[in-house]
């Protein structure tokens, strides 16, 4: 009787496990996870934290207060000193400033960036001087540069919140960088993206770019509306090069839905894919996943937090106990 019994459980408990399993299991406390860093709706220009163990499932930090006196557009870089960096904005002055951390949870000012760095005057393009074009960031170890992009629009357009009179300003907004080794000599600015074809006049903006496998990626938001292109107006689209200036190629079809932007990209918790959040404005975050780079990319279901425009990176379990202490 006891011998039938025992083979019994066995049988449930085998039943049971395989009907558990799952390749979406979620990371175990201890492997570390995300923070991201972000805005929220109610306070457009100030950052707050989130974590979360697996991307999926997300907490806000600080009792839902932002966490440091930086204003701007969070974007994280990793340097070449091992210091985090993002470009902000000086709120007394309105300057851009250069922000860095050692531990991800006090940041400070490393120093003032002139204005004329973001001065695309020459090029027919005017910076807005409140955001600054929201500046990204990357760190090339090849070339020991640094590459800020940033989006501006033609001399002369501005915006007034109607529709049909922003039109020709957002269709006009292109993307521009400038490279430094140590932010204090910048070179002279240059559009970023020269496609060709139907993309010819493809507004670009919050293009972010990475290297992956000996290529450029840069994930780009084609800021055409309904109308301009037969798909994936106001959504995310990827172009790439065996360059980090370029030139890149025309981008491919769109990634994600529309009405995309603020992309952010990292590996996935097992490290054998991507995955990307992008505000699904002025919401929240969504999130694409895909095993390859060059996709094919695929929608995930996630609990976002209150986060507008934002950047997610992947964090050890040491970093993660620090965060949850520093901000419970």
């Amino acid at each position: 009787m006891k011998h039938l019994f025992y083979c019994i459980i066995s049988i449930l408990l085998f039943v049971g496990c395989n009907g558990c399993s799952s390749n979406e299991e979620e990371p175990k406390p201890g492997n570390g996870g995300y923070l991201f860093a972000h805005m929220t709706t109610s306070d457009y220009g100030a950052m707050y934290y989130s974590v979360s163990r697996d991307g999926i499932s997300w907490t806000t930090l600080n009792s839902g207060k932002k966490v440091s006196d930086y204003r701007g557009h969070p974007d994280f870089c990793l340097g070449k000193d091992g210091k985090y960096y993002m470009i902000g904005i000086q709120g007394s002055t309105w300057q851009p400033v250069l922000w860095s951390t050692k531990s991800m949870i006090a940041w400070g000012i490393e120093k003032q960036i002139p204005q004329s760095v973001f001065n695309v005057d020459k090029l027919g393009h005017k910076t807005e001087m409140i955001w600054y074009g929201a500046p990204k960031m990357f760190y090339d170890e090849d070339s020991d540069q640094y590459i800020i992009t940033w989006h501006a629009a033609k001399n002369g357009l501005t915006t007034n919140g109607n529709e049909e009179h922003d039109k020709a300003y957002w269709r006009s907004i292109r993307t521009f960088y400038v490279l430094t080794s140590d932010f204090v000599t910048f070179t002279e600015p240059q559009r970023l993206f020269n496609f060709t074809g139907i993309h010819e006049n493809m507004p670009t903006m919050d293009a972010i770019i990475r290297k992956v496998e000996g290529k450029y990626y840069s994930f780009i938001k084609d800021e055409r509306w309904p109308g301009d292109v037969s798909e994936g107006y106001k959504a995310i689209r990827i172009a790439k090069s065996d360059n980090l200036t370029g030139p890149y190629e025309n981008p491919g079809r769109a990634i994600t839905d529309t009405w995309r932007e603020a992309q952010t990209l990292v590996r996935n918790p097992k490290n054998n894919g991507w995955y990307l959040f992008v505000e699904r404005y002025p919401f929240e975050y969504t999130l694409y996943e895909a095993s390859q780079i060059e996709g094919t990319w695929v929608k995930k279901n996630i609990t976002s937090p209150d986060a507008r425009h934002g950047s997610v990176v992947g964090i050890d379990e040491t970093t993660y106990q620090s965060l949850l202490r520093a901000f419970k």
